[in-house]
């Protein structure tokens, strides 16, 4: 479905849901609307983050609960409503509409904020001595065996190499864990390809590789809009002395450079890390996936069933 929002003859809103049937334990099948998603693991493992409605700047947040009072009335079309990931000040905005909803999934976002920003020590100002600690001794021992640089993939040749590179370092992590790696999906990476490969340049991504003596040890991906920089993935090698954080050296050398280029905010998005809680210098926010229902008979026994099976789950845990 095409969800317009109008103001004269004016388009300002647009957002795209997908329509799917599953089935539930009752044997029924339930009617879901996704927000810019499929419902589908193997589509959504690009996974979207501050998913919301595309709205214009002005009247930002009238226009957001317009057109989601205005899917909300489509009884008919959904028994199951689902948005997000987005930032909880965007659900709570929505949540306050309905008491009939559930959160799917709530996780932490960190950020960086670059304002005022002119050096790295700057922002390494910000964070706490054990983690200003490790990054410095990082560099330290690392430099005392080689020349360490940042380099970014500057044209298709190395983009290509770097993006293969990256590949075999995800698939070895996270094949076997429970979602896999999304270098195994054909879907995730068809579009990572297309987005890195466009044949406008739009600077949308970047790619760059912390080098020891030009031997690649970290690869760091990153997406742009606007003067924000958003970590959507990074491929490491280990290294054998513990002392050595390259993650975090990786980062502190992206985020001088964003400083360098006037960038204002350097974003981690979502998802609970201990290195992301180290290099923020804000605030933890959260981001979250909200299930909206209809409170029909069978919808609520649905919910009430769920809700008591998790309730059990977390007592047997303990």
């Amino acid at each position: 479905m095409v969800i317009a929002a109008y103001q004269g003859s004016d388009c300002v809103g647009l957002a795209l849901a997908a329509q799917r049937k599953t089935p539930s334990s009752t044997g029924c099948k339930i009617k879901q609307l996704w927000l810019h998603r499929s419902g589908e693991q193997a589509i959504d493992q690009v996974w979207i983050e501050h998913n919301d409605f595309l709205v214009q700047r002005d009247n930002k947040a009238q226009i957001r609960l317009a057109m989601f009072e205005y899917l909300y009335a489509q009884k008919t079309l959904w028994q199951e409503l689902y948005f997000g990931l987005a930032e909880s000040s965007v659900i709570d905005t929505l949540t306050a509409k309905s008491t009939f909803y559930r959160e799917v999934i709530s996780s932490p976002d960190f950020e960086v904020d670059l304002l005022n920003k002119s050096h790295l020590n700057d922002y390494l100002a910000d964070l706490s001595k054990n983690t200003r600690s490790q990054i410095r001794r990082t560099e330290k021992l690392l430099s005392q065996t080689g020349d360490l640089i940042l380099a970014l993939a500057e044209n298709d040749t190395q983009k290509k190499q770097f993006l293969h590179d990256i590949a075999q370092l995800h698939k070895e992590k996270w094949r076997n864990t429970e979602f896999g790696s999304g270098f195994d999906n054909p879907i995730f990476e068809r579009f990572h390809q297309q987005l890195i490969f466009e044949e406008k340049e739009t600077n949308k991504t970047r790619i760059y590789c912390l080098m020891l003596d030009k031997k690649p040890m970290a690869y760091i991906y990153i997406l742009i809009h606007d003067k924000t920089w958003y970590f959507y993935l990074s491929a490491m090698k280990s290294h054998h002395d513990n002392r050595v954080k390259v993650g975090l050296l990786a980062h502190a050398y992206i985020i001088q450079q964003a400083i360098s280029e006037g960038v204002a905010k350097y974003s981690f998005l979502a998802g609970e890390a201990r290195y992301k809680r180290s290099l923020s210098n804000q605030p933890e926010a959260s981001q979250k996936l909200i299930c909206f229902y209809q409170p029909t008979l069978f919808m609520r026994t649905r919910e009430f069933v769920r809700s008591a099976k998790s309730v059990l789950k977390n007592l047997l845990r303990h």
